[in-house]
């Protein structure tokens, strides 16, 4: 029946799938592998997931406190906003742990002194590591302290994946940056020689959103003063945003990303207000879409991320970490202004959280091996 029916229904249809099924329909015969394997249909499919929510996935990074770890797990979210049964997923390299992600796909990183870093889609278990990096340290720098951070995002303007790797030299009485970009495209490093403002990173990671990697930054003369800074991938230009509101002393404020949005928090003993930019690099377009006060989500809750909307948009799912060490994931109804924590025995007791998507990205990459399958199937030929 193929030669009946046209190419570009069969292409609407496939395009449709989870990444389960297609990854088993590269197999059907030369067309189809041809067809799911071409860069224009993995683009159509990545739109179709985005706007469907299909194949959304979390990933939990196990962050416990004695190994051995189970770094990745995974779990389906579901129409009905309940989450089966997580399963262990085979990490792709041993103690690495998840620094960013976008479009499916993970960004892994190891080490201090040699920085490594790797790319994994989880969903067709295929990885790449990147060519490592060396970090140059400015002359004046000799037993001063470091930081290195990193962020991976989408560049729209080049349709290319990126890495950006900021790295601080803290000296006596100065501080010097280092800037570094990696691109997928061209599988190699870049330095930026852009002037860096003498503000120093005060945020936990850095966040890719829609071609720009967003961090907060404290003045280093005006302690107080906080101020977000914007890295464009494209043009490789800071820029310079205020916060919607300045926080006080004893406040602790975070940047995120919900529903598409950069999410700006800020936490003190009573409260959490979050704002969402409405408008991509529009200041003015700051809006506080909700307040949670304290008691209602736990009494000795430290901070919380935010994840995603739920299906109707009425939910917001959050990341809950708590003064004792636990992680939580909670509904919080924005309507009714209510707390509705997940019950799942299967999650980690401390975790952290990626949200992924159904994506075919990185098809071209290294196989993932697990040997418990190796194990497995070297039973089944004995038996």
């Amino acid at each position: 029946m193929m030669p009946y029916i046209p190419q570009e229904l069969i292409t609407e249809i496939l395009a449709r799938l989870p990444v389960k099924s297609l990854i088993r329909f590269l197999c059907v015969c030369k067309e189809w592998y041809a067809l799911i394997t071409d860069s224009d249909f993995i683009k159509l499919h990545l739109k179709s997931s985005i706007e469907t929510n299909r194949d959304r996935t979390l990933i939990l990074n196990e962050d416990e406190f004695s190994p051995p770890l189970r770094y990745f797990s995974a779990v389906q979210f579901s129409k009905d906003n309940q989450f089966r049964k997580t399963f262990e997923i085979y990490k792709p390299l041993q103690n690495w742990v998840i620094s960013d992600y976008c479009d499916g796909l993970v960004c892994l990183h190891k080490g201090y002194e040699k920085l490594e870093v790797a790319i994994w889609n989880p969903l067709v278990r295929k990885y790449r590591k990147l060519p490592i990096e060396p970090i140059e340290e400015p002359s004046s720098f000799s037993s001063a302290i470091r930081f290195s951070h990193l962020a991976f995002g989408h560049d729209p303007r080049n349709d290319d994946y990126k890495v950006l790797r900021v790295t601080e030299f803290y000296m006596a009485d100065s501080m010097e940056f280092e800037v570094k970009v990696y691109s997928m495209r061209s599988n190699s490093w870049k330095k930026i020689d852009e002037q860096w403002p003498n503000k120093e990173i005060c945020c936990q990671k850095l966040l890719a959103l829609n071609g720009d990697v967003y961090w907060l930054a404290a003045d280093r003369v005006v302690k107080d003063l906080e101020s977000i800074l914007a890295f464009n991938l494209a043009t490789e230009k800071l820029r310079l945003y205020e916060t919607p509101v300045p926080p006080d002393d004893d406040q602790f404020t975070c940047l995120d990303v919900l529903g598409g949005f950069l999410c700006y928090i800020v936490n003190d003993y009573l409260n959490s207000d979050v704002y969402l930019m409405k408008k991509n690099g529009v200041e003015s377009s700051w809006t506080q879409i909700f307040k949670i006060k304290q008691h209602v989500v736990c009494r000795d809750f430290e901070y919380f991320r935010t994840l995603m909307f739920s299906t109707n948009g009425k939910k917001v799912l959050l990341e809950e970490h708590q003064e004792c060490g636990h992680t939580n994931l909670i509904w919080y109804d924005i309507e009714k202004k209510r707390c509705y924590r997940v019950k799942n025995r299967s999650f980690p007791y401390v975790f952290m959280v990626a949200t992924c998507i159904g994506s075919l990205l990185l098809l071209d990459g290294d196989n993932v091996i697990d040997p418990r399958q190796k194990k497995n199937k070297g039973k089944r030929k004995r038996n």
